[in-house]
């Protein structure tokens, strides 16, 4: 983490949590030492009163080696995930459980049901989606960039508003390339915390021996009528106990939004602990068998719950770990992190 970010700097300072700042300087310095880099990611959270295993925490360092580890990636199969359109292809082709693809384009060639059109105009394109929704008879499409993370560039394109939506974003549509879904229907108790955006899971996966494990999962929930869920856009994140598929006690917002650590959602006051999500078992099921399918040594999978099930939104192969090793209180002592370190040493 850099300060590059003012907000995240008046956070820090204005926390009334933060410890002393001569204990600061002195945990800065053992990181320093024993990590061998600049510690900026201790101040995220780790200079909060009540961290005080903040050796326990993967620095910048260990966790980037982690993540763009080569001897964890192959390229055959982070192809798949890195771009949407693939892996949306190839989930329909291996059967994996996932939100059914309906179009997308490249630039101004949009393609649907077995056919391309070239749009030229902003009348082409609202004939083009007029077209898609007397057809599916849906009345919203999940439209998302191919290769952008964090939620960027997402927006939802409803039947009843059309061509005013079209209208804001027809640059971004005929200069981007991007994929349109069937919007999922989100399981009724999760919609209950957040019901404008679909909260979902993100389980990270390591195949060790052969065998799929699972490093470590956190709810995702978005706040204030948002339509991502993303920590990026101002998401919180919830550890989930693996064992019970309960929520842990503690939700966390990134330091620019606030860095707040909060025990019930802010919009609806439901409370975290002891939360149960709905098909949490056969969400960890899914993932096993998704990483079965894309074998990479190391995946960061999203998956969303439906009444009757999980469906997996896209997997990610350089997952990002700092959520993770926030909700469990440092992932040095997961025993899968270590296996990956021991591997990659």
């Amino acid at each position: 983490m850099h300060f590059d970010n003012p907000e995240r700097i008046k956070v820090f300072l204005k926390d009334p949590n933060k410890k002393n700042y001569l204990k600061i300087f002195k945990e800065v310095l053992v990181l320093w030492v024993t990590k061998k880099e600049v510690p900026m990611y201790y101040f995220k959270h780790l200079y909060k009163k009540e961290i005080r295993n903040y050796r326990d925490y993967l620095g910048t360092k260990e966790a980037a080696k982690i993540r763009e580890g080569k001897k964890l990636h192959q390229v055959e199969f982070t192809s798949i995930l890195s771009n949407k359109l693939n892996f949306s292809l190839y989930c329909e082709r291996t059967n994996i459980c996932s939100p059914k693809l309906i179009g997308h384009n490249l630039g101004n060639h949009f393609f649907w049901d077995g056919n391309m059109s070239q749009i030229n105009n902003i009348s082409d394109l609202i004939t083009f989606y007029e077209a898609i929704f007397e057809a599916t008879q849906l009345d919203t499409l999940f439209i998302r960039p191919l290769s952008q993370y964090g939620g960027k560039g997402i927006f939802l394109l409803k039947r009843n508003n059309i061509k005013n939506k079209l209208q804001s974003q027809y640059q971004n549509l005929i200069n981007g390339n991007y994929l349109y879904n069937e919007v999922i229907t989100q399981h009724p108790q999760l919609t209950a915390i957040h019901s404008n955006s679909i909260n979902s899971l993100r389980i990270l996966t390591y195949i060790h021996n052969g065998e799929v494990n699972i490093i470590s999962s956190i709810f995702r929930v978005g706040t204030g009528g948002a339509v991502v869920d993303n920590t990026s856009s101002g998401g919180l994140f919830i550890g989930i106990d693996h064992k019970t598929g309960t929520l842990q006690n503690k939700g966390f917002r990134n330091l620019e939004f606030g860095g707040a650590v909060l025990t019930k959602h802010p919009d609806t006051n439901i409370e975290f602990l002891g939360f149960k999500i709905p098909y949490y078992e056969e969400a960890c099921e899914l993932v096993k068998k998704a990483t079965t399918a894309i074998p990479n040594r190391l995946i960061g999978w999203d998956v969303a719950i439906t009444p009757t099930g999980p469906t997996i939104i896209e997997g990610n192969e350089h997952p990002d770990l700092y959520a993770a090793d926030l909700a469990y209180g440092g992932l040095l002592n997961n025993e899968q992190i270590r296996r990956i370190k021991a591997y990659l040493k």
